[in-house]
């Protein structure tokens, strides 16, 4: 966390601080529109629209989840020193990717080559698929 100024440190602390209080005050609402007790459904179609309302809330609750998962990592590794560092290659990570994403682990070069690597892995499963079904 060398490079970053004690500013910048704040100035990310009280953005990811900010966005947890966002998500905590969004997934009691997602969680109650979940639970509810649907009306009386009139038909077919209003028992798939009601379903796929549910399904869709279930899916931004577990998005908002995941995300907060995130920002409290980011916030962990604020508290003990690691945040703003890559995890793949050590190298600081800059202070406009993390202003820009401020859970960012790794640096843009980093990222671009780890999803390389996982398209490369998919590429290589897709093959083997392929050769085991002939």
């Amino acid at each position: 966390m060398d490079h970053l100024t004690a500013d910048q440190i704040e100035t990310l602390r009280g953005r990811l601080q900010d966005e947890r209080a966002t998500l905590l005050g969004h997934l009691p609402d997602a969680t109650a529109a979940v639970n509810t007790t649907p009306p009386d459904v009139g038909d077919v179609q209003d028992a798939a629209a009601m379903e796929a309302a549910q399904l869709t809330n279930h899916t931004l609750e577990e998005h908002e989840r995941a995300r907060l998962s995130e920002v409290d990592a980011a916030l962990a590794r604020l508290r003990d020193g690691t945040y703003g560092v890559c995890e793949v290659s050590d190298e600081p990570i800059p202070v406009a990717r993390l202003l820009a994403n401020p859970v960012a682990r790794t640096t843009v070069e980093a990222q671009d080559q780890l999803e390389r690597e996982q398209a490369q892995l998919g590429r290589d499963e897709e093959e083997s698929d392929l050769r085991r079904a002939y």
